[in-house]
């Protein structure tokens, strides 16, 4: 049995039998054969699906922000500042070249899995 300590995990201990290793440690922040605690409250994992379609509701938002500030600027150009507009107009903007470069990405990688044969 070989022993060495490791400052940032506490002691650890391995045991070398014919070309396998088992790996011990003694650290309490690791759980070994214990199971994690479940949060049954509060539970904040999402589906991709859900990220997906929360990122692009946002995105949508953005782009009708800033056509009603576009036309609340001709048609009432003093109860709206032209900064506020085009400030409006360049993040729609910017999230639109976003969300259509990660769709051109996931296409090309969804492309790229089915020529993988």
């Amino acid at each position: 049995m070989v022993s060495w300590y490791n400052t940032n995990a506490g002691r650890v201990s391995a045991r070398q039998t014919g070309h396998e290793v088992t790996m011990n440690t003694t650290n309490p922040l690791h759980y070994g054969d214990r199971q994690r605690p479940s949060s049954d409250a509060g539970d904040i994992s999402t589906s991709f699906s859900d990220v997906l379609r929360t990122a692009i509701n946002r995105v949508n938002d953005l782009e009708v922000d800033s056509q009603n500030l576009s036309q609340q600027m001709i048609t009432e150009p003093e109860s709206v500042d032209i900064h506020s507009v085009m400030i409006a107009a360049q993040k729609a903007e910017i999230a639109l070249s976003f969300t259509r470069a990660v769709r051109d990405e996931a296409v090309r990688a969804f492309r790229e899995l089915m020529n993988l044969r």
